[in-house]
């Protein structure tokens, strides 16, 4: 008969977001031990990373940690959004033996979200999820996201705001061609309006630094390019392209002024 699990309620722990070499001390200890003694559980090979990203997040502040009792048992890794991105990307969480099947992974990730989400992040990445990981992700809404080119590694993406649906049938449309050469003969893969007065929601969804990017008005492409070089759209740290209310308006004057010379 399987051990009972005695939950301790989430209010018990303490959420640290600037956590101290005392907290890494007392995960070095219990994730020593959680890898020798619980081999089966894939998380704990973290410890091959101990005095890796994991030191480095320490370092960097780039960790939350949650204490109980006043130790730490649980801690999140993570590349916070720099100055114009609007991507947070998780690395790896890892929890205590002891403390497992609780809700720590999830309440983890939840306030890493809402923290950087007052500071203007809109979108969130778990990157190269285990299925354990896979699960949490999707228990918490992320979707396994499409990668440009074939690979063995699966990654999730959330993105946290509501994004603007895909129109094909507006007077002027940014569209986006899943390309790198400049072809804008074949039907574009993506396509909205940029009419902000009704919608104001912002049009958000990753895409390629090389691929083609472009405006369609009056069903004539009036210009296109590298989507990396085009109109600002692409903040740092995308990939993402990220149109708000503002940059529409810029990019309306700007093919204004084109479609004028």
């Amino acid at each position: 008969m399987a051990e009972e699990i005695i939950k301790i309620p989430l209010s018990r722990f303490r959420l640290i977001k600037k956590a101290t070499m005392t907290d890494f001390k007392d995960i070095s200890e219990w994730l020593k031990d959680a890898f020798e003694n619980h081999k089966e559980l894939y998380g704990y090979a973290l410890y091959h990373n101990l005095n890796g990203f994991i030191l480095d997040a320490f370092k960097e502040k780039k960790v939350f940690v949650l204490r109980y009792e006043g130790k730490a048992v649980a801690f999140l890794t993570f590349i916070p959004p720099s100055e114009e991105c609007i991507r947070i990307t998780f690395d790896a969480v890892c929890v205590k033996p002891d403390f497992l099947r609780m809700g720590l992974a999830s309440f983890l990730h939840k306030s890493a979200i809402e923290h950087y989400q007052k500071r203007g992040c809109l979108v969130a990445e778990l990157w190269n999820v285990c299925t354990e990981s896979y699960k949490l992700g999707k228990s918490m809404g992320f979707v396994k996201k499409k990668e440009e080119k074939e690979t063995d590694e699966v990654s999730m993406v959330k993105t946290l705001v509501d994004t603007r649906r895909q129109n094909r049938n507006a007077n002027v449309r940014f569209v986006v061609w899943g390309n790198s050469y400049g072809d804008t003969n074949s039907q574009p893969i993506y396509s909205w309006s940029l009419n902000f007065r009704k919608d104001k929601k912002p049009i958000i969804h990753s895409i390629g630094f090389e691929w083609t990017v472009g405006i369609i008005q009056d069903k004539k492409v009036v210009c296109h390019g590298i989507a990396k070089r085009f109109f600002d759209v692409i903040p740092i740290g995308g990939p993402y392209l990220y149109i708000n209310e503002d940059k529409a308006k810029h990019i309306l004057e700007s093919i204004q002024r084109y479609c004028r010379t």
